[in-house]
């Protein structure tokens, strides 16, 4: 059966799924299998396709030791990269490489999974972070995770970074989030009222051999019992530490909210899932531009302004916690623009796909947010 291993309250960690690229094609280059062996692999690890290094923070207990820990390793893979002739980037997709021409890690988990699902795992060139929050209660994990789940908009409004992908403007705030929903058990989790619930669930999965392990249940966010925590896997990867920081924090307070409630009434609370579905899809299509629908006044309300209401409600608390700094950069994204509306903006201004790389490295350079003015018009 499966057993939730409690953590330490307050800690949380990263994982950060960072691009090679070519510097003289801008395209993606498949080195991570040289860059590895010169990194701790406690911290870097493969991924999927020989393009991507996964970074894993160590398990932090602020977000000042969060921001220095991050800081840390992307410098520290930049500079191995660097010497292999390869620079890196953050963004939920690369905008115009194609996974036809990547080459998949040759790891026996890899393996198996295309093997087993074929086109949609070959496809998969898409990159996120994953916010690991630490958890010290089962039930906890599971009220909290799915009171986390109206708030899977805010998350992507203020993440999505893949408008483009293979040449093509998708018409999407992120198209990572359409291919991830390609595979099997992900998506929106199910409503379970206990961990009971959950462990009989996935013992089912497990004897039917629907997966392997519960890291095959590739839900928006998830219950982690090795880890002992929640892993909120929404975000795409972003072009700069403010933004990752921001998401963070925003997830951080919202868990910390309803962890207080939690203790106050741990009654579960379940939501109409076709008003779970129906948001999460307008603001993967619209970005912050989406209408959303209120999940408890039934009322369509403005993404973009609610997301700046939720912000202020959360300030109070965030600034108990110690985060207040790094959640008010969520006002920062939103005037400069998440990095889909930064990133066509670039193209409407007569910037190629070429320069968009360019301008995602320069933004990861500098950590500073790069709009166009035609941003206005998007």
């Amino acid at each position: 059966m499966i057993d939730f291993n409690a953590s330490s309250r307050n800690t949380i960690g990263l994982e950060i799924e960072v691009q090679l690229i070519d510097p003289n094609t801008g395209d993606l280059v498949s080195r991570a299998p040289q860059i590895l062996k010169e990194l701790p692999e406690e911290y870097f690890k493969p991924e999927l396709f020989e393009c991507t290094v996964e970074i894993n923070t160590r398990i932090c207990h602020s977000f000042e030791e969060l921001e220095e820990d991050i800081r840390e390793k992307l410098h520290q893979l930049q500079e191995v990269a660097r010497h292999h002739g390869v620079f890196i980037n953050l963004s939920g997709t690369h905008p115009f490489s194609s996974w036809r021409k990547q080459k998949i890690t040759s790891n026996p988990r890899y393996l198996n999974l295309l093997q087993r699902i074929q086109w949609p795992v070959r496809q998969f060139l898409i990159f996120g972070i994953h916010v690991h929050i630490g958890v010290d209660d089962a039930d906890k994990s599971l009220y909290i995770t799915n009171a986390l789940l109206p708030y899977l908009p805010h998350l992507i409004a203020i993440s999505a970074s893949s408008p483009y992908w293979m040449m093509y403007d998708t018409g999407l705030a992120s198209s990572r989030i359409k291919i991830f929903e390609e595979l099997p058990n992900a998506g929106i989790p199910y409503y379970f009222p206990d961990w009971q619930r959950y462990r009989e669930f996935v013992q089912n999965l497990l004897d039917t051999r629907s997966i392997d392990s519960f890291r095959d249940i590739w839900w928006d966010i998830r219950p982690h019992p090795g880890f002992g925590t929640i892993e909120v896997r929404i975000c795409d990867a972003m072009p700069t530490l403010t933004e990752t920081l921001a998401a963070s924090a925003l997830i951080y307070t919202l868990f910390k909210k309803f962890e207080q409630q939690f203790e106050a009434d741990p009654h579960p609370i379940e939501y109409e899932r076709w008003k779970l579905y129906e948001n999460k899809w307008r603001a993967t299509r619209y970005g912050l531009q989406a209408k959303i629908i209120d999940v408890e006044k039934n009322q369509v309300v403005s993404l973009k302004k609610d997301l700046i209401r939720l912000v202020r409600e959360l300030q109070p608390l965030a600034a108990e916690l110690g985060v207040e700094p790094y959640l008010l950069k969520v006002f920062d994204v939103i005037d400069s623009g998440p990095s889909y509306m930064r990133q066509r903006g670039w193209v409407h201004s007569g910037k190629n796909l070429h320069m968009v790389v360019q301008r995602l490295h320069e933004e990861f350079q500098t950590n500073q947010l790069i709009p166009e003015k035609s941003l206005a018009i998007l």
